[in-house]
């Protein structure tokens, strides 16, 4: 936790000569939680990063006056550049923000999910976990989007609910900042959560309050996780050109087509149990022996249906991304289909549930996307076939 108030928790050299960055205030820019800072030597007003969120694994340093960016080079383009462009031109919308009160405190900490990636946003509020169990003499504070308040867990002091679609995560509303401002002036002490960027979950029941095993009488589905936007398909140049030619239709037929094949493959062996897609996007329609699952819009209704679907599966199977996040929690088994370019982003996209190492080698596999559905439902049928012997081996 850092300490934002009645002083701020900070120290920086500043990127002007030897001076430091002394802290003024604390701005909410949105995914961001910053400081307003002045170099010791040049009197400049500078603007950084807390380390929070993304923040806590890179540092970034805007001058606003001058739109000089600090930042190191390798995530310039995704966070750095956006911030910079966010505090230079900050938008004058008015942001709607509702505040709960559930219980009374005057020592908080402050979690702030803001973000323009739902998977961002998700993992972020997973920290809240932590603070509950082990921050107690302080109330715990959550700053969340409106999509995702439905998983913001009991016990928590206050939730303040901002109405901001994700497209809209990266900018800067000083309307926004001010009404947080006011808000925190009713503390006495007040701590900025480091809102981990993949915290470990002990129980996603707390957020979903869908408990894993709930009303499940066996897991007997194999279900994939559908993606309108990033289909199952190995060349990624053929479809980054397909996002600009409007030739997407054409790849998710495709993808539909290679699950209709693995699921026949798997029905063959497995003919007992249900064959579902879940996820978003309708487009296409699958034989009737398929339980389509898919929607275009999420609902909290229906995504703790779908975490009850997810529970009930022995497999999970979809492409590497924040969709396989809320499936591996409650599946038996996720199997995570890899693109070339995300291997560096391995095992980001899954919450782990498995506390012993050896079985969670066994329950969570990472595959590259170009497996083809015929190898794939071999894969498949070995982790089901296997499963049992396995965790037989492993307590022995």
């Amino acid at each position: 936790m850092i300490q934002i108030y009645p002083d701020i928790e900070f120290q920086q050299q500043s990127p002007y000569g030897n001076g430091t960055l002394i802290p003024k205030k604390v701005i909410w820019q949105g995914m961001h939680t910053c400081v307003e800072t002045e170099c010791s030597i040049t009197q400049r007003r500078l603007i950084a990063t807390l380390p929070s969120g993304h923040g806590s694994l890179n540092q970034y340093i805007v001058n606003p006056e001058t739109s000089e960016l600090f930042c190191s080079h390798s995530v310039r383009r995704w966070f750095g550049e956006p911030l910079l462009q966010s505090l230079t031109h900050p938008q004058q919308d008015e942001v709607v923000m509702t505040i709960e009160k559930f219980r009374p405190a005057k020592k908080v900490v402050i979690l702030n999910t803001i973000d323009y990636l739902y998977g961002h946003s998700l993992l972020k509020l997973l920290n809240a976990e932590r603070h509950l169990l082990h921050d107690k003499k302080f109330g715990l504070v959550v700053i969340v989007q409106h999509f995702l308040r439905w998983m913001v867990p009991d016990g928590v002091a206050e939730v303040w609910t901002v109405h901001l679609p994700l497209a809209k995560g990266r900018n800067y509303y000083p309307s926004l900042s001010k009404k947080i401002e006011q808000e925190c002036k009713r503390f006495t002490q007040i701590y900025l959560s480091k809102a981990h960027s993949h915290p470990s979950v002990k129980d996603i029941s707390l957020f979903t309050r869908v408990n894993r095993y709930e009303g499940v009488k066996e897991q007997n589905r194999i279900t994939f996780i559908w993606r309108d936007d990033r289909p199952w398909f190995g060349n990624r140049y053929a479809i980054a050109a397909g996002k600009k030619l409007g030739m997407m239709p054409l790849f998710r037929f495709v993808q539909k087509i290679k699950i209709i094949l693995l699921f026949k493959r798997l029905k063959k062996k497995f003919p007992d149990k249900r064959y579902t897609v879940a996820g978003a996007g309708t487009d296409g329609t699958f034989p009737s022996w398929i339980d389509d699952q898919r929607v275009n819009q999420f609902t909290p209704e229906i995504e703790r249906t779908l975490c009850r679907v997810y529970a009930e599966s022995n497999v999970v199977i979809g492409v590497h991304g924040s969709n396989m996040l809320l499936p591996s929690a409650y599946a038996d088994i996720t199997i995570d289909l890899m693109p070339t370019e995300r291997w560096g982003n391995i095992a980001q996209d899954v919450i782990f549930q498995e506390r012993d190492v050896r079985l969670a080698v066994f329950r969570y596999r990472f595959v590259p996307i170009q497996m083809s559905s015929l190898l794939l439902a071999r894969f498949v049928m070995s982790a089901v076939e296997e499963r049992e012997q396995f965790r037989f081996q492993m307590i022995q």
